[in-house]
C-alpha cells in the first residue's frame, strides 16, 4: 500500500520538481498544491478527510502547519547545495544583499559563506510575525536585494524591493523522501475534522462573510479578515460569533434597513464606503433553515470595474523605484527625475521608445506619491474607440463612470498617442472636470512629432505635458544588463524549479554586442528563451546566439517591411531626403541617434536637413 502524501509548495517551481521526482518514488503517491502560509489552511483542513498519511511542506509554511494538523509534518529541506547555487548567482552583484531567515537557513548560509570568502550580511528570525520588521533593518541598511524563504520574499516584494527564493534542489527533495518513508514506517495519526463552510467557498477574491439571523459572523474568508483587520476591528478568529453591528456597522446599517423596508430588496444595488475604499455589496437570503441566513459579498469598485465593464487595468502589485534594476548614470538619473516628479500633483508626459518601461515609472511615480493609496488604472489607449472611452467616464444609467465613484488617484494612458480624435478629445474633457485625478501618459511618438500631427489636439499635449520625462533606450544602458538579467534569472528559478546560476562570459557578451531594439521588453523575453533552453547551470554562448540570431533575422524582416513604406520614386536626393526624415522620425527627432544609425556626421546631416527645408518652404 503507497504512502499518500499532500505536499504543499510555497512556491510553482517546488511544485513542478516534486511532480518530476515522486515518479521515481514506488511507495509514494502524492499530489501538489501551491499555497504559502495561510493560504495553506483550507488544503490541509482537508487533508485528514482525504485520507493522506503525511504532509510535506518548506519553510514557515511547514511550521504553519503544523499548529493546525494533526497529521505528521516532514520539512523539506535547504540543502549546502540550494545556498552555493543562490550565492554564486549574486555572488559578483553591485547591489548590498542580505539574508533573512530561520536559524537552520542562516547557519548554513554562514558556513558556505565562509568556504566562498564572500562576507553577506544575516538577520536571523524565530518566528514569520519577525519577517517585516527584520526587512525594514535590513532596507534601513541599504540593502537591495534580500534571500531567503517564500514568506521573505513575498513581504520583500510587498514592501518594494527585490528577493531571491533560496530554492530547493533535488539533493534536498531525495532527503525529503527518505524522511516521508522513515516517518510513515513508525508513525501515522488521524484527525477528524469537518468544515461547515465547505458548500460556502474555496477561495474567492472578494470579501465574503455568512451571518446568522441575529447578523452574527459565523464564518469570513481570508479576504474579508484582512478587510475587517484593517478597519480596526480585531482579529478575524475573534470576530467569530460577534455582530457585525460592531466590525461593520455600515454593513450592518445596510441590511437592517433592508429587512425592514422590503424583504424583496434588491441587494445588488447596493454600494459601501469602507477603509477609504468603495465596494460594490451583494447579499444572498436563506429563507429556509440551515447554517447561515445570509451570504455577503464585498468586491471593490476596482476589481468589480475592471473585471465586468471596460478594458482599464489594474497591475495587481505596483512597480516602486526600489524594483528598478540597474546603476547606470542614465537611468540614475531618469529615477532622480521621476522621483520629484513623484512629488507633484501635476499631470505627466512620459515618452520613450517601445519597450524601455515607461509604465513601470508611470508605476513607480504613483507609488512614491501621495496618490498612493487611491488606486492606479492603466487604460490602453491603442484601439480605444471614442464610444469605450465615453463609457469608462461617463458610465451608464446602471453604473457610474470612474471619475464619477470619487476616484482621487491615477490614471494612466497608456499609448495615448494612439487615440483617435474623438477620444482625444473626450479626455481633454476629463481632465479639465476632475482635477482631483492626477493624469500620466505615455508615448513612442516624440511630442515634437506628435505636434507635427494636424489629426492631434494639441491641447491634450498641453494638458498632460505639464511635466515631462525621457525614458531612455537600453542600448544608452547596457551596463545595467548584468544586473538585469539577474533578477530575471531568480524569477524564472522561483516559477521554474531550476537552479541557473548566472550567463557564461562569452554569453554575456553576446548580449552586449546586439543593440536590442525592443528595449527591455524583447531583452526579458530572451532571457527567458535563453533559460528555457539551457540543460545546466549556466547560460551558454550558444544558447545565447541560437536566440539572439533569430531576433536578428526578424529584425531584418522588419527593416524589408518598412522599406517598402518608403516613396522610392524621383531622384536620389529625394529618396535620401525621405529617408532622413523616415529615420529622425524613427529616433523620435533624436539628431545624435540618427546621425549614428546613417553613418553620418552632424555637418553633413545638417546641410542635408537644411536643404530639405529650404525645399520644403
Amino acid at each position: 500500500m503507497k504512502i499518500k502524501v499532500l505536499a504543499i509548495a510555497p512556491y510553482v517551481g517546488l511544485r513542478d520538481l516534486l511532480l518530476e521526482m515522486v515518479q521515481e518514488e514506488t511507495m509514494i503517491r502524492m499530489d501538489v498544491e501551491v499555497a504559502d502560509l495561510e493560504e495553506a489552511l483550507p488544503l490541509i483542513q482537508q487533508a485528514e478527510e482525504k485520507g493522506y498519511d503525511i504532509i510535506i511542506s518548506r519553510g514557515g509554511t511547514a511550521n504553519l502547519i503544523r499548529k493546525h494538523s494533526s497529521l505528521p509534518v516532514v520539512d523539506i529541506p535547504v540543502s549546502g547545495y540550494d545556498i552555493l547555487r543562490v550565492l554564486t548567482l549574486i555572488r559578483r552583484t553591485n547591489s548590498k544583499v542580505a539574508i533573512i531567515g530561520f536559524p537552520n537557513i542562516c547557519k548554513a548560509v554562514a558556513e558556505v559563506s565562509s568556504l566562498l570568502d564572500f562576507e553577506i550580511p544575516i538577520i536571523q528570525i524565530s518566528d514569520q510575525t519577525e519577517v517585516r520588521g527584520a526587512l525594514r533593518q535590513a532596507f534601513g541598511d541599504k540593502v537591495q536585494i534580500v534571500l531567503g524563504d517564500a514568506v521573505t520574499v513575498r513581504a520583500a516584494q510587498e514592501m518594494g524591493y527585490h528577493g531571491i527564493l533560496i530554492t530547493s534542489g533535488k539533493e534536498s527533495v531525495g532527503d525529503m523522501f527518505r524522511e516521508v518513508r522513515r516517518v510513515y514506517d513508525v508513525y501515522r495519526q488521524g484527525r477528524e475534522q469537518t468544515m461547515f463552510y465547505r458548500d460556502i467557498l474555496d477561495q474567492d477574491t472578494r470579501a465574503i462573510i455568512a451571518l446568522d439571523d441575529r447578523h452574527r459572523i459565523l464564518f469570513m474568508n481570508q479576504t474579508a479578515g484582512e478587510l475587517l483587520a484593517s478597519s480596526g476591528s480585531g482579529d478575524a478568529d475573534a470576530l467569530s460569533g460577534s455582530s457585525i453591528q460592531y466590525s461593520l456597522p455600515a454593513l450592518y446599517k445596510l441590511i437592517s434597513g433592508a429587512e425592514e423596508a422590503d424583504s424583496t430588496a434588491k441587494w445588488t444595488k447596493q454600494f459601501l464606503y469602507l477603509n477609504e475604499q468603495q465596494y460594490k455589496v451583494s447579499v444572498s437570503e436563506r429563507r429556509k433553515e440551515g447554517s447561515f441566513r445570509y451570504l455577503v459579498s464585498l468586491d471593490s469598485i476596482e476589481n468589480w470595474r475592471n473585471e465586468r465593464r471596460f478594458a482599464a487595468y489594474i497591475p495587481p502589485r505596483l512597480t516602486t523605484f526600489n524594483q528598478m534594476v540597474g546603476s547606470s548614470v542614465m537611468l540614475n538619473k531618469t529615477i532622480a527625475k521621476a522621483q520629484k516628479y513623484a512629488l507633484s500633483d501635476r499631470n505627466l508626459w512620459i515618452s520613450g521608445e517601445r519597450g524601455t518601461g515607461k509604465s513601470l515609472f508611470a508605476q513607480a511615480i504613483h507609488s512614491a506619491s501621495r496618490r498612493h493609496a487611491q488606486g492606479f488604472y492603466m487604460i490602453p489607449c491603442e484601439g480605444m474607440t471614442g464610444q469605450e472611452t465615453d463609457l469608462l467616464l461617463k458610465g451608464t444609467a446602471e453604473e457610474l463612470g470612474l471619475p464619477e465613484t470619487g476616484f482621487g488617484g491615477t490614471i494612466y494612458l497608456n499609448n495615448v498617442d494612439r487615440l483617435d480624435r474623438e477620444a482625444q478629445d473626450q479626455w481633454l474633457q476629463a481632465i479639465r472636470r476632475y482635477p482631483q485625478i492626477r493624469f500620466i501618459a505615455s508615448s513612442s511618438t516624440s511630442l515634437t512629432r506628435l505636434k507635427g500631427k494636424a489629426d492631434y489636439n494639441h491641447e491634450l499635449i498641453a494638458a498632460l505635458g505639464e511635466l515631462q520625462l525621457a525614458v531612455p533606450p537600453l542600448k544608452e544602458r547596457m551596463e545595467d544588463i548584468d544586473e538585469i538579467i539577474r533578477v530575471i534569472i531568480a524569477n524564472y528559478n522561483f516559477q521554474s524549479g531550476k537552479q541557473i546560476v548566472g550567463f557564461r562570459e562569452a554569453a554575456l557578451d553576446e548580449l552586449l554586442q546586439y543593440d536590442w531594439p525592443g528595449n527591455l521588453r524583447e531583452l526579458e523575453r530572451a532571457i527567458h528563451e535563453m533559460l528555457v533552453l539551457t540543460q545546466g547551470n549556466h547560460v551558454e554562448k550558444k544558447d545565447a546566439v541560437t536566440v539572439i540570431e533569430q531576433y536578428k533575422e526578424s529584425l531584418i524582416a522588419d527593416a524589408d517591411t518598412v522599406s517598402t513604406t518608403i516613396d522610392l520614386r524621383g531622384t536620389l536626393e529625394e529618396i535620401e531626403r525621405r529617408i532622413i526624415t523616415y529615420v529622425l522620425q524613427e529616433e523620435g527627432m533624436n539628431q545624435s541617434r540618427t546621425c549614428k544609425r546613417l553613418g553620418m556626421n552632424r555637418t553633413t546631416f545638417w546641410r542635408k536637413m537644411n536643404k530639405t527645408f529650404n525645399n520644403e518652404t
